[in-house]
C-alpha cells in the first residue's frame, strides 16, 4: 500500500517538473498591479477633464459633477491654508506678492480657503525573464509600467481661485535587473559575514 502511494506521489511530482520545464515558465513569475481608483482611465483623460476647471468660475458643485470630489473619489487630498502656505512659500525669500492672485486670495481668506491635491494613477509591476533564474535569485528582472497624474486647485468660499498646471508622468516605464551569480548562497555569505563576531 505504501509503495503504491509512493509511486503515485513520484508520478505526480514527475508530471509537475515536466510541466515546469516545458511550459511557459514566465507565466509562473509573480506580478502585481497598484491602481489608484479613479473615474479616469489614463493620463490624457484626466488632464482633459482637469483643464475644464476654470478659476473664478468653477464651483465646488461643478467639481463634484466632474468627479473631483474628495468624499467620493479616492486620492484627492484636502489641504488647509497652513499646508498651502508651506507648499507655495517654503522659505522667507518667497513673498505672498510673488504668488498667483488666486493663491493670494486663498491665503488672505484663511477661514474660507482650502485646496484639493489630485493624484490618480496606475502602476503595474511584473517580473520577466527565466523562471529558474528568478526562483533561485540568480537574476530578477522587474518592469514597472503605468501612469501618474498630479494636479492642485485652491478654493475660496466654494469657488475655484487657482488651478495648478497639470503635472505627473503620462507614461511610467522603469526596469530593474538584479543579478546574484551565487543565488541564495550570496545572501547566506552576507549573513555569515555580518553575524560572525571578530575574534581580534
Amino acid at each position: 500500500m505504501k509503495e503504491n502511494v509512493m509511486k503515485t506521489c513520484l508520478k505526480y511530482l514527475f508530471i509537475f517538473v515536466f510541466l515546469l520545464i516545458f511550459a511557459d515558465c514566465a507565466n509562473l513569475l509573480p506580478s502585481s498591479k497598484t491602481a489608484i481608483k479613479s473615474p479616469w482611465e489614463d493620463f490624457n483623460t484626466t488632464k482633459l477633464e482637469y483643464e475644464k476647471i476654470i478659476p473664478d468660475k468653477t464651483t465646488v458643485d461643478d467639481l463634484n459633477k466632474m468627479s473631483f470630489n474628495p468624499y467620493e473619489v479616492p486620492n484627492i487630498r484636502i489641504m488647509n491654508v497652513t499646508e498651502i502656505i508651506a507648499l507655495f512659500m517654503p522659505n522667507p525669500s518667497i513673498k505672498k506678492e510673488d504668488l498667483d492672485l488666486g493663491i493670494q486670495k486663498c491665503i488672505k481668506n484663511k477661514d474660507l480657503c482650502t485646496a484639493y491635491k489630485i493624484e490618480p494613477g496606475v502602476l503595474n509591476k511584473a517580473r520577466v525573464g527565466g523562471f529558474w533564474a528568478d526562483l533561485f535569485t540568480l537574476k530578477r528582472h522587474t518592469i514597472d509600467t503605468g501612469w501618474e497624474f498630479r494636479g492642485l486647485i485652491t478654493i475660496v468660499d466654494g469657488v475655484v481661485t487657482y488651478r495648478d498646471p497639470a503635472g505627473g508622468r503620462p507614461l511610467v516605464k522603469t526596469e530593474e535587473v538584479v543579478r546574484k551569480p551565487l543565488g541564495p548562497l550570496q545572501e547566506i555569505g552576507g549573513a555569515l559575514t555580518t553575524e560572525v563576531p571578530k575574534l581580534w
